[in-house]
């Protein structure tokens, strides 16, 4: 046995110091074989070991950790942050070698730029191979290890928008079976572990939200909208949060579980009467700009609460109020949708299109829903000062809104340079954190102006 040991152990270096050699004659294979974004090794990198233990042990146990985003993370953030969010990946996973894992585990990247990462394991010291229980066991504390370390080392906004599930599964040696074949169904049974661990924590969060939901535990801040030229507060954007401090405290993550849980409706409803609630104390003269999801624009409930909340309970007429078109999921049934915004009209209601720019074919929805109002993404208004081209998107999209009579909100406003740049562009109005940051209803117009 020892001899075969010392045998493979030589393989395994003549291999790796083989490959080293083609990598430094041929540097254009590193990009093909690394991950750039980590500096990982990727998959085909793992074959000489992968062969060598199972010549050796007659099998081989890995684990793969799989990276969910629970949001947009590149159309509100860059590529540039998930990026980032690999890198800390790769990073948690270094922490913890030596602890949770050898030194002789070999890391690496399932494949180029992806959001997977596999783990083959060295084996075991005292045993032949590695016991069910044991591997069970090192796979939950490394998935419970590396959420910990990216809770620490990530803002808490941003680690709520993603999720890390682990998997495992021991590859066993068959003489009538490629190893590539080997290897594809031990990778794929270990990511299908993991994706049943996803969806146990789907069902785990199905409850969490349904009884959010069921208690009513949905608060409502504002975020001022002004007029740019001078300043002054026009209205308000509602915006639903969850609890404080908890998972679903950001409304991203909190529509994105309501979707997957089809509970959509339910949240929309307590959202919206929340939002209804607020306006009642909503200063003289100022509107309210209230989400509405898509698919909660067919909700009967919809025009009864509109109706007797508004006119009566919070005794606000719907002319102060701005419906906002949200696109989380594109509109399928236009015709449908237009009938029940005429209807919403016709009452007094207005309607904006929110995040256009950055949704689901935002120029069919302009067309279709013909809105007053019309909410710039932030993807276009973050660095305008300095990009040229977010400089003429906004300059054809001032064109068009004053063509068609259609009012403009920049969202996303963080600077006084991009606030310069839009005034001389003409955007009319807008709304950001060089202002304020969302709070309680409603607060003081001295408490929103930007820093001298």
């Amino acid at each position: 046995m020892d001899a075969g040991r010392d045998a493979t152990r030589e393989y395994l270096l003549e291999s790796w110091l083989e490959l080293n050699e083609a990598i430094d004659a041929h540097p254009e294979l590193r990009k093909l074989l690394f991950d750039a974004v980590t500096g990982l090794p990727t998959t085909p990198l793992l074959f000489p070991r992968i062969r060598a233990l199972l010549a050796d042990r007659g099998e081989v146990s890995l684990l793969c950790l799989n990276v969910v985003r629970y949001s947009k993370i590149e159309e509100i953030y860059g590529w540039k942050v998930f990026d980032e969010v690999m890198r800390q990946v790769s990073q948690a996973l270094e922490n913890i070698t030596g602890a949770y894992l050898r030194d002789s585990d070999i890391i690496a990247e399932l494949m180029i730029s992806g959001n997977s990462f596999v783990i083959v394991l060295s084996p075991p010291r005292n045993t032949l191979h590695v016991e069910p229980g044991v591997l069970a066991d090192l796979t939950r504390r490394v998935e419970s290890r590396v959420r910990e370390d990216l809770e620490t080392a990530m803002p808490a906004s941003l680690f709520r928008k993603f999720g890390c599930y682990v998997g495992s599964a021991t590859i066993k040696a068959d003489a009538n079976m490629r190893l590539e074949r080997l290897v594809h169904e031990g990778l794929q049974h270990a990511l299908d572990e993991s994706s049943t661990r996803e969806a146990v924590d789907a069902t785990e969060r199905k409850e969490r939200l349904t009884e959010i939901i069921e208690k009513g535990e949905v608060r409502t801040l504002v975020h001022p909208v002004l007029k740019l030229d001078d300043l002054t507060v026009i209205g308000y954007e509602a915006l639903s949060r969850g609890p404080e401090g908890g998972e679903f405290e950001r409304p991203d993550k909190l529509f994105k579980v309501a979707y997957d849980a089809d509970l959509v409706l339910r949240l929309e409803r307590l959202c919206r009467r929340q939002a209804i609630r607020a306006a009642a104390d909503l200063p003289a003269g100022r509107i309210l700009f209230m989400n509405i999801e898509p698919e909660a624009i067919g909700d009967p409930e919809l025009r009864d609460v509109m109706f007797t909340a508004l006119l009566v309970d919070a005794a606000i007429t719907p002319d102060r109020i701005v419906l906002e078109i949200t696109e989380r999921t594109a509109i399928i049934d236009f015709p449908s949708f237009r009938s029940t915004l005429e209807y919403l009209r016709a009452l007094g209601f207005s309607v904006a299109v929110d995040d256009a720019g950055a949704g689901y074919g935002s120029l069919q929805v302009l067309a279709e829903v013909k809105p007053e109002w019309l909410k710039i993404d932030i993807s276009l208004v973050r660095g305008i000062d300095t990009d040229e081209v977010r400089r003429q998107l906004m300059a054809s999209m001032v064109t068009f809104a004053s063509r068609m009579g259609v009012r403009l909100i920049a969202e996303g406003i963080e600077t006084k340079a991009e606030l310069a740049t839009l005034l001389e562009l003409g955007v009319g109005y807008g709304q950001g954190f060089l202002f304020t940051r969302p709070v309680p209803p409603f607060p003081d117009d001295a408490d929103v102006m930007p820093p001298a």
